[in-house]
């Protein structure tokens, strides 16, 4: 998060234009009632769109948005399977150094 605060100050002086842009955050309601967060992680953005919804609610809304809207993509995206990131889904694909 802290690259993505810097890319936002910097990238409108990078094309010549004045201002800043805001960064979205990705943490959900439950992440923050269960104080699942980290400083510098997702929770700290200076907008939240899905900050009040829970999962439940929000996977129905983007199934319902992917078929009325015709674009697969958020259908796609509410039925990835969830992780941490913190390990590999499937450690025989895990990149060695």
């Amino acid at each position: 998060m802290v690259v993505s605060f810097l890319v936002a100050q910097v990238f409108p002086q990078t094309n010549g234009t004045s201002g800043f842009l805001l960064v979205l955050g990705t943490s959900n309601i439950a992440e923050g009632l269960r104080g699942y967060l980290t400083k510098y992680d997702c929770s700290s953005a200076d907008i939240n769109p899905i900050g009040g919804i829970n999962k439940t609610d929000l996977r129905s809304f983007l199934n319902w948005f992917s078929k009325e809207s015709g674009i697969s993509a958020f259908g796609e995206i509410a039925a990835a399977k969830p992780t941490a990131e913190l390990q590999p889904s499937d450690p025989s694909k895990e990149e060695h150094t």
